[in-house]
């Protein structure tokens, strides 16, 4: 049952055409980055799994008692089918550009600090590990990797040099490849495939804290289902004190 609410949507289905109104019992559409481990991925035999279908399958699916569908894209397409209406949510950062077409939880789903990233042989790295903010990194002058659909790095990356992969893993490679300088984002997801790539073991994380990623359910505005949010942010609130939440994460390896 769980495998069969997770399938991956065969390529007829990504078409964005106009589409009729969801039946009242359609399930609410969540929309993954595919390849986002652990938070969102696709595993060896295609099912969706991770972090964050685990706790909105639980929350959303069992807590709140409505169906749920996951479904894993490329980054660029599960946000523009949310823009479209042809999903009903995905779950990550609230940037003002995802704001323009979805309303978002107050209570976020995780949160994880976002860190800067380089290889120990960079000849930056000891200045890099002084760097407390944006502005700072900045002066440095660096190559920063980042990858198309990355609306954080859309967002705040303005005015420096930036070496784009096609999605999040051809970012992270560019980076072992030394095709770039550093890589910021949250430190939860880059350890963990740090920890699963050659050459990972290579790359050191920051001390400093840039901000903290929080990933909120996104809801479009052209969803049934936006009207729930205040639901879902009550019982989100009240699962993130649970052993069931904890359990979660400390089956992907990550600590609450």
């Amino acid at each position: 049952m769980l495998n069969s609410r997770r399938r991956i949507v065969g390529a007829a289905a990504l078409a964005l055409l106009p589409r009729a109104s969801p039946a009242a019992d359609a399930p609410f559409r969540m929309a993954y980055f595919e390849t986002y481990s652990p938070l969102s991925y696709r595993d060896e035999f295609g099912v969706l799994r991770g972090i964050l279908v685990d706790i909105l399958d639980d929350v959303w699916g069992r807590q709140m008692g409505i169906p749920i569908q996951h479904i894993g894209y490329p980054w660029v397409r599960a946000q523009m089918l949310a823009k479209l209406g042809e999903v009903d949510a995905i779950c990550t950062i609230a940037t003002p550009a995802r704001l323009e077409y979805a309303v978002a939880s107050s209570e976020a789903v995780v949160a994880a600090p976002r860190r800067i990233f380089v290889r120990a042989d960079n000849p930056m790295l000891g200045d890099l590990q002084q760097v407390r903010d944006l502005a700072a990194l900045k002066e440095l002058n660096p190559t920063v990797v980042s990858y198309v659909g990355n609306g954080w790095g859309q967002a705040n990356l303005a005015g420096f040099r930036v070496a784009y992969g096609v999605d999040y893993e051809s970012g992270l490679k560019m980076l072992l490849a030394k095709r770039g300088d550093v890589m910021i984002d949250n430190s939860l997801t880059m350890q963990y495939s740090l920890s699963r790539h050659a050459g990972g073991d290579q790359v050191v994380m920051m001390p400093a804290s840039l901000e903290s990623s929080n990933f909120q359910l996104l809801i479009s505005k052209l969803s049934r289902f936006v009207g729930q949010l205040p639901s879902f942010d009550k019982t989100m609130a009240q699962y993130k004190k649970t052993a069931a939440y904890t359990d979660i994460l400390r089956k992907y390896g990550v600590k609450a």
